[in-house]
Order: C-alpha cells, then sequence, then structure tokens
C-alpha cells in the first residue's frame, strides 16, 4: 500500500470512530472526535493552501477536500458494517461556531459611510443583483421541482441572491482596481448585497420556522412579520453600536487584561446570535450585527494595551474554525446524488440562473464611462455566502424532511463552486477587454 493510500485509510477509520462507537451501544470517546478534528482541519488548511497557490478561493479547497473526504469513506466502508459520520454533533457545533466568526468578521470590515459614498449606483447594483437571481431560481425551481413546496423554491432562489464580497475584494485588490470606479460600487453593492441577502435568509427561514409550527408560512402578513423583525435588529443594534461600542471597548481597556477585547467581541457575537434565534431570525444575522455594532466604520477597534485590532485578534480563530465549516459542507455533498440526472440539470439551470441573474445587476449603474461588464462578474461569486445559505437551508424541516434535500444541496454546491471558478476569469477578462493598452499589447499594427 502506497503512503498516500495508507495515509488515506486511517484518516478514513479515524473519522468513522464516532459512528462505530454509537452503534455498538458504546459511550462515544472523545479523544476520536478531538483527532478526527484535528485532521479535518488540517486536511482543509492544506487544501485551501494548495488552491490559492492555484489562484483560486480558499474556500473552493476546503469544500473539494470535505468532498473527497465523505465520499472516499463511504466507498471504504461500504459493507463494513461501520457507518461514516458526516457530520457528527460534536463537530456540527463547532462547524457552527466558525460560521458566526465568519459573519462577526465580516461586520467588523463593514464600513456604513463608504456604503453612503459609493452612492446610489451600488444601491441600485445591489437591489437588482439580489431581485433578479432571487426571482429567476425561484422560477427555475418551481419548473424543476414542481413537487417540492414552495418555500423550497423560495429558499433555492435566496441562496442565489449571495454574492461573496469577500472573494471579489481578493480580485480586485490583485488586480490593484480596488478604488476604481467599477471596484467601488461592486464592493459597495456586494455589502449592500450581504446585507439584503441575510434579511431575505431571515424572511425565508422564518417562513419555514411557522409552517412547520402549524403558522400561515408564505403569508403576506407572515412575511411582513419577519420582514420587520430583521430590519428592527439590524437597526437598533447597529444604532446601538454608536453608544455602546465605546464603553465595551473601554471596559476591555480597563481590565489591563490582552486578549480582553476579544473575549468581550465573542461574548457579544454569540449573545446576538441567540437573540436573533430567540426572535426567530438565523443566528447569523446577529453575528454580523454583533460586528457592525462594535465597529460601525471598519476602522479597526483596538485597546491601549492591544497592538492587533479585534479582527487581528480573531484571525487565529478563523483560520481553525472556518475552514472545518467548510470542510464540512463538502462532507455533506453525495457524489452519488451530482450524478444524478435531475440534480444535474438542477444544477446547470442554477449556474445559468446565477450567472444572468447577477450579469443584469449593472442596468442599476447611474451615468456612463463604467465597465458594466466588470461590475457584474463582479457581483457573480457565491463563494462562502453561497455555501451558509445553503447549510442553513439544509437545516430547517418542514413536513418532517429538510427543506433542502440532499440532491438540492448537491446542485446547489454545483452552483457555487462554477460561479467561485468563473469570478476571478471573469472579472479578469472584463478588464483587459476595456483596457486600450491591454489591447493594443494583443493586437500590435
Amino acid at each position: 500500500m502506497s503512503t498516500f493510500a495508507a495515509a488515506l485509510f486511517l484518516l478514513l477509520t479515524a473519522l468513522s470512530v464516532p459512528a462505530w462507537a454509537a452503534e455498538t451501544g458504546s459511550h462515544p470517546a472523545f479523544g476520536p472526535i478531538l483527532f478526527s478534528l484535528g485532521i479535518l482541519v488540517v486536511a482543509a488548511k492544506f487544501a485551501g493552501m494548495l488552491s490559492e497557490r492555484l489562484g483560486q478561493p480558499s474556500v473552493l479547497g476546503e469544500l473539494l477536500v470535505g468532498i473527497l473526504l465523505g465520499n472516499a469513506a463511504s466507498a471504504l466502508l461500504i459493507g463494513s458494517g461501520v457507518a461514516f459520520v458526516r457530520f457528527d454533533p460534536s463537530l456540527r457545533v463547532l462547524a457552527e461556531m466558525g460560521v458566526l466568526i465568519l459573519l462577526f468578521d465580516v461586520g467588523l470590515e463593514v464600513d456604513l459611510r463608504a456604503m453612503v459614498r459609493v452612492g446610489p449606483s451600488a444601491v441600485l447594483v445591489g437591489l437588482i443583483g439580489v431581485a433578479a437571481p432571487l426571482a429567476l431560481g425561484w422560477a427555475l425551481a418551481a419548473w424543476l421541482l414542481p413537487q417540492n413546496p414552495t418555500l423550497t423554491h423560495i429558499f433555492i432562489g435566496a441562496t442565489l441572491s449571495a454574492t461573496s464580497v469577500g472573494i471579489t475584494a481578493r480580485v480586485l485588490k490583485d488586480l490593484g482596481q480596488t478604488q476604481s470606479r467599477e471596484g467601488q460600487i461592486v464592493l459597495g453593492a456586494a455589502v449592500i448585497d450581504d446585507i439584503l441577502g441575510l434579511i431575505v435568509l431571515a424572511i425565508v427561514s422564518g417562513a419555514v420556522t411557522a409552517a412547520a409550527s402549524g403558522g400561515a408560512g408564505v403569508s403576506t402578513g407572515t412575511v411582513l412579520g419577519i420582514l420587520l423583525r430583521a430590519v428592527l435588529f439590524l437597526g437598533v443594534t447597529i444604532g446601538l453600536g454608536r453608544y455602546l461600542s465605546g464603553p465595551l471597548i473601554r471596559l476591555a481597556a480597563w481590565t489591563g487584561q490582552r486578549g480582553f477585547l476579544l473575549v468581550v467581541g465573542l461574548a457579544l457575537c454569540f449573545t446576538l446570535a441567540y437573540a436573533a434565534e430567540l426572535i426567530g431570525l438565523a443566528d447569523i444575522i446577529g453575528a454580523f450585527a454583533a460586528g457592525v455594532m462594535l465597529d460601525p466604520y471598519g476602522e479597526g477597534v483596538r485597546t491601549p494595551e492591544e497592538e492587533a485590532t479585534l479582527s487581528e485578534l480573531m484571525h487565529p480563530l478563523g483560520m481553525f474554525f472556518v475552514p472545518l465549516f467548510f470542510v464540512m459542507m463538502g462532507l455533506r455533498v453525495e457524489l452519488g446524488n451530482i450524478a444524478n440526472r435531475e440534480t444535474l440539470i438542477l444544477g446547470a439551470g442554477l449556474v445559468v440562473a446565477a450567472l444572468v441573474g447577477k450579469l443584469l445587476a449593472p442596468l442599476g449603474v447611474v451615468g456612463g464611462g463604467t465597465n458594466r461588464l466588470a461590475v457584474g462578474m463582479g457581483m457573480v461569486p457565491r463563494g462562502e455566502v453561497g455555501l451558509i445559505f445553503a447549510g442553513v437551508g439544509s437545516g430547517l424541516v418542514l413536513d418532517g424532511a429538510p427543506i433542502i434535500s440532499p440532491g438540492v444541496f448537491s446542485a446547489l454546491v454545483v452552483m457555487v463552486l462554477v460561479t467561485t471558478l468563473l469570478a476571478p476569469v471573469g472579472l479578469r477578462w472584463a478588464f483587459r477587454r476595456a483596457d486600450p493598452s491591454a489591447r493594443a499589447m494583443r493586437n500590435p499594427e
């Protein structure tokens, strides 16, 4: 047996231990779960680094290694009597912490003043960038999945409305276009997309919860009630940040303890995540609001004792927990579902709807002299945001079944992968296409 095969066998065996212990009726040891956790995180980080060296976002590598491990384990353990656990409860909690940390960090980087400065173009691009893919995804799902409930169709459309501001920002930085008009519009619109997308997610997940408990589901009153709660929650928490951010930072400084600001930040993140759940919203909305509340202008809050900002203090935690979330999302994907004809058709349709929906967004650009194609391509990547939406959907239950079935989840992952791969290539091509010097170099006289 080769070294690689031996290592893979040991890895998959370690990951299957919790399930084996559960099946034999014994109390599962915590050690194997810890060992599995360490292996998954290391595998995710190596895959992420390899993806970055290939010029792609790390989230792609983390997702793909999860798909590889999950399906290789299933193939290896078939007929062995050992069940492979794709989402052990202990690991699930840690993965959920990862997504909360990610959204908290996104909130810390949001600059509300910059959103005002980018003007009406970013607002209109953001609005169209949410509405168009939402409508297209909803219609496509209703056509291809007529047997599924309407809430499934809406949730699929909501997943298509997401935009990964992190991936777009990184590509724009690599191209030196962050300060260009197109870059400013895209970044402003992507942040608006995040906020609107979270509100849409709150509405849809709240409607699913209401329907599951015998409520009105997608009635106008239910939707308006959830929308009002989401807007009020974000508005109140972000508004309170103006008055509470300073005292909270001074409290952390008063202790004289290095790193205490991190404790305060995480406590606020998890508390607001819980508060969001209490009023029927997704916990990630609370985590995002906590970040904006502490640092509404993205200036990088810190205490006098700290050389690092709160976002920088969060970095080691993010390096550990966030890749775990994405590799766990990959573990959920069954290649057998992707090979299914219906899933392939749905996945292809979602890719087309995702691309067309975001490429319609530049219709909101006000005035001329703007590379509209670059703006549209900058809105295309779903990346981690699309995966978060899909993950939330797979955890919501209606009539005893997940609102997002394993097959639909696999199709959504295909959409996320394709749009995330296409966006960097499309952005580079769009800027080169509009650059006269680049065209001259390609076509010398």
